[in-house]
């Protein structure tokens, strides 16, 4: 842990003395806006008030409006799983309602049945019960069938000093999940976890809270079913999950509206495809951004860079992307190119392309005062960055030194920042990497935020940086997805984010900030992107090694064996940190990490459809065991391993030395060894042998998993046939396909593929069909179906004997091109002819 002398003498080594005064000046500047501007807490009752007894009921076009003792209630049904509750002092104050976590404004009306009975109301949609106490008001959510989902206790409260406050009930069997990024294993109960995003002082650790990308959205299982509350207020607050009182959760904040939303479901995913609904789901990113990523801060010079990306092509290592963190600018500056380190970097880009890399960079919110400066120029002309009340520009330090902020929350200020990243685009970079956005800055005893009493736009509605905080990052990730939509067009926008807020899934990917090379970093890798994706932000990842710290070889390649089925997959270090290539600490290491590597572009298609999933449902591209068997309360705190889908299972090493380690296997059917094909029985735990070259993985028989051959980067070949790994079982895989780029999918040109494998004794039929009007570019398929023990008796396509086949130890192959059917007779003959193995 670094004390603020030694942090201080870092920012000295890397801005000199210039950037140390300017850090000290801003702390002198924060103290005299303070004076100016801060007020004191109002002498109020802290004491929490409930809506109290319900005086009258007024029926709306989408749900009831209550009078009530202390206020009006308004409950706005969106779905029939979905309840929108709000709490005002008048019925006024509903009418200017606003949220940036807000995507889908227009929602079909739901049909409700509502009957008034002594003491307490009933809603009733196609779906749940909504039970209404009256005296006081109360909310119970039930099934159908009269069982509880979720219940008040007691629900929702304020206070005079204008904080908020919703307590509902915790079964005991009940766990808890979401709330962003949490440095936490899986299960969240029993901890509170603060609301306001946050650059940690020192390297985050196991339990440092709060962190970078606060969501304020749970989801909670228990044994009768699944349920998620959005806590619709981005003021600073906290959610308990029954540290205070174990029975209980609440959220609260500070200041702000009362408002969120319910929704209800059978299980997780009804849940999150709802709340995703709400808030936005993820867009489809182009193939290449799933492929490996390389990241330091920083690589330079340009040559450097050169090496680097040379070093995997030489090696054989696949990657497809290269970062340029903060040391590709000129002084720290955003947008703005360092000539001496970077001669020429419309070569360097072009060189990377024809290489086969993409080029992203990263850009910081901090716009360096510098009248020399072209876009501080810009802003200053355009009057896009932030001002005190008395309309002084605010400054603070990051890396350039003393800095003025845009107002991301300003339809003007996001307009001129695309502007100013047109130059970068135009000259051929391929994504963005929004850095620093909490907005951190620096001062004296640490990071810290801008002042609470900043007054910012909220698109013309006026609020304080008190109400903004949370939202800025998503708001600067808008400006940057905007720019992408802008100036490229014809792509995929790629948008990295480092601190968001419910909603920013739709603008940009993430990743979980800056970790530390260590085992305990290595496992929470797994419970973070776990709680991202059960947050409705599936796509992320860890910095593969740990950013601050030096990974050893074991380490380095167990983390990236970890993390290679993630959806988010970067190596990224810090400076003065050893180097974290995928080669750098010899063999055997190298030569196990390009395996691994490469296992991830064999397995690109069938990541890919999880991913479109994602885009399509919300769900979660990787997914916790319980996903699965949502019966089992033994699975809803595992975190150490998960599920890519639902038929992939990742059970990597996350113990320093371990050679072995013990894998429950979902009571879902069979599954098979990834590695040997060894058909095992489900519901129980096993021990499984995993020497360092070997990620345990396991297929749910039943699936049928799409691969490709053995690529250095995306698209480096074109892909001639589409080879499908069956696995004998009960089961249905949707695979999804379309160009990979551009956007020809939204305009219709993609499928989806449903594969369904069923098998009893003696047959095993694998049936095919399409939706969609893509066709791809390979004509061939190959399936390849695994453990088959015997040679097949007959194998038919379509209904007619299968032209070209091949059995070999188990493996069985069948060229089934645009096939309907295949079914395979598992009766083996001594007599039957096998054709010798074809070429495909």
């Amino acid at each position: 842990m670094e004390t603020p002398s030694e942090k201080l003498e870092f920012f000295r080594r890397l801005g000199g003395q210039a950037l140390v005064d300017d850090i000290h000046a801003t702390a002198r500047q924060f103290q005299q806006a303070d004076q100016r501007f801060m007020t004191p807490n109002a002498d109020a009752s802290t004491k929490w008030r409930i809506p109290g007894a319900v005086e009258s009921v007024q029926l709306t076009e989408e749900g009831i409006r209550l009078k009530c003792e202390q206020g009006w209630l308004d409950l706005r049904w969106l779905a029939p799983n979905c309840l929108h509750l709000r709490f005002a002092s008048s019925p006024n104050d509903f009418d200017s309602y606003f949220s940036y976590a807000i995507h889908k404004q227009h929602w079909t009306t739901v049909s409700l049945e509502i009957k008034e009975e002594r003491d307490q109301i009933l809603v009733a949609t196609s779906a749940y019960v909504y039970r209404i106490t009256t005296r006081p008001f109360g909310l119970t959510v039930e099934t159908i069938k009269g069982r509880v989902i979720c219940r008040d206790s007691p629900g929702i409260q304020k206070n005079e000093r204008g904080a908020v406050r919703l307590t509902m009930r915790l079964r005991p069997e009940e766990a808890c999940y979401g709330m962003g990024e949490r440095a936490a294993g899986l299960n969240l109960r029993g901890a509170q976890y603060q609301l306001w995003n946050t650059d940690p002082p020192n390297p985050y650790q196991r339990g440092t809270d709060p962190l970078y990308y606060s969501i304020p959205f749970c989801l909670n299982i228990h044994d009768d079913g699944a349920y998620g509350v959005l806590w619709d207020n981005s003021h600073r607050g906290h959610a308990d999950f029954g540290q205070e009182t174990p029975d209980e959760f609440s959220f609260e904040a500070e200041a702000g509206g009362l408002s969120y939303y319910l929704f209800a479901g059978a299980d997780m995913n009804v849940v999150l495809s709802r709340y995703t609904e709400l808030t936005g789901r993820i867009m489809l990113p182009p193939l290449w951004f799933l492929g490996y990523q390389q990241c330091r801060w920083s690589y330079f010079p340009q040559d450097e860079v050169l090496k680097i990306a040379g070093g995997f092509r030489q090696r054989g290592i696949p990657c497809d992307v290269i970062y340029l963190d903060i040391h590709y600018m000129q002084g720290y500056r955003d947008f703005i190119w360092d000539h001496e380190r970077f001669p020429d970097p419309a070569q360097l880009i072009q060189t990377l392309h024809e290489s086969g890399f993409h080029v992203v960079v990263i850009l910081d919110p901090g716009i360096k005062i510098d009248p020399a400066y072209t876009t501080y120029q810009s802003g200053i002309e355009s009057g896009v960055f932030l001002r005190y009340p008395d309309d002084e520009h605010l400054a603070a330090a990051v890396w350039p030194g003393l800095c003025h902020f845009p107002d991301f929350t300003h339809a003007a200020a996001r307009q001129w920042w695309a502007q100013q990243c047109q130059p970068l685009l135009n000259m051929g970079i391929d994504g963005l990497w929004n850095d620093m956005c909490e907005p951190a800055v620096f001062l004296p005893d640490g990071p810290g935020t801008l002042p609470d009493y900043v007054p910012h736009e909220q698109e013309g509605r006026g609020g304080s940086h008190r109400e903004i905080h949370n939202v800025y990052g998503m708001q600067m990730a808008r400006a940057s997805f905007e720019a992408l939509q802008q100036h490229k067009p014809a792509d995929r926008p790629v948008n990295m984010l480092r601190a968001g807020y419910a909603g920013a899934q739709r603008y940009a990917a993430s990743w979980t900030g800056d970790n530390t090379a260590s085992w305990d970093h290595l496992r929470l890798s797994i419970s973070m992107a776990l709680n991202m994706g059960l947050s409705g932000a599936p796509m992320t990842g860890p910095d593969i090694g740990g950013f601050f710290g030096n990974a050893d070889g074991e380490l380095f390649t167990r983390w990236l064996q970890a993390t290679c089925l993630m959806p988010y997959f970067r190596g990224h270090s810090a400076l003065d940190t050893a180097p974290h290539e995928p080669w750098v600490f010899d063999q055997p290491y190298e030569v196990i990490n390009r395996v691994t590597i490469q296992l991830r572009y064999n397995l690109m298609p069938y990541l890919y459809s999880i991913v479109a999933q994602a885009a399509e449902y919300g769900w979660p591209v990787i997914r916790p065991l319980f996903s699965i068997e949502p019966q089992n309360p033994a699975l809803r705190s595992i975190d150490d391993c998960y599920l890519l889908g639902d038929a992939l299972l990742v059970a990597p090493i996350v113990e320093k030395g371990a050679l072995k380690r013990d894998v429950y296997l979902p009571d879902t059917g069979d599954w098979y060894d990834y590695w040997t094909n060894e058909r095992l029985a489900g519901g129980r735990k096993i021990e499984v042998t995993a020497p360092l070259e070997r990620l345990p993985l396991f297929v749910r028989a039943g699936s049928v998993i799409p691969t490709w051959p053995d690529m250095q980067y995306v698209n480096e070949k074109p892909l001639e046939t589409m080879t499908m790994r069956c696995y004998p079982g009960n089961h249905e895989t949707v695979i999804y396909e379309d160009a990979g780029e551009g956007l020809g999918y939204q305009q219709g040109h993609y499928r989806w593929v449903y594969i369904t494998v069923t098998e009893d004794h003696d047959k095993l039929t694998i049936n095919r069909r399409v939706a969609g009007k893509f066709t791809p570019a390979y004509a061939a398929t190959n399936i390849e179906i695994i453990a088959i023990t015997d040679e097949p008796d007959a194998i038919r396509i379509d209904r007619r004997g299968a032209p070209l086949w091949f059995y070999d130890d188990g493996l069985l192959e069948v060229k089934a091109d645009s096939f309907q059917s295949v079914e395979i007779d598992r009766k083996p003959t001594s007599s039957d002819p096998t054709l010798p193995k074809p070429p495909w």
